[in-house]
């Protein structure tokens, strides 16, 4: 009986455990979009950071690493795009420099919609022509 009882105690007290420990969790879950391309010796990988909140995706960072022999004058375009029928791009951020970048941002949408970023990047070389590639993230 007494094994009993311990047990039930032990028990309880991990119940308690569990239901003290869920208020403390964060209230909004951060997360990456991810996307790479390329295109000959060149290529591009982007992050996107994000949390969602009740109600928001706030996206509050974007970064690209460049690899290849690229000069310093690299385009890297990130469109902001609402999956529907059509598809809204509704936020457009354009960035020049070297192979590698972090920039704050701050764009925000509905959680109830369906966002993904598609990536544009145009490598600066020595060819009369610069080559670029496209890409895009999965969808949140």
């Amino acid at each position: 009986m007494k094994i009993l009882r311990n047990l039930a105690v032990v028990a309880a007290m991990g119940v308690a455990a569990t239901v003290t420990a869920a208020p403390a969790m964060a209230s909004a879950a951060e997360g990456y979009l991810v996307t790479r391309c390329a295109n000959g010796g060149y290529s591009i990988e982007v992050r996107v950071r994000y949390l969602t909140t009740g109600t928001n995706h706030v996206f509050n960072q974007v970064s690209w690493k460049i690899t290849g022999n690229v000069g310093s004058q690299n385009t890297v375009r990130y469109h902001f795009i609402q999956d529907a029928t059509p598809d809204t791009v509704f936020k457009v951020i354009n960035y020049t420099g070297g192979k590698t970048g972090t920039r704050n941002i701050s764009v925000t949408r509905p959680k109830p919609h369906q966002v993904y970023v598609k990536l544009g990047a145009r490598f600066d070389t020595s060819a009369s022509s610069d080559p670029g590639c496209t890409s895009q993230t999965r969808g949140i």
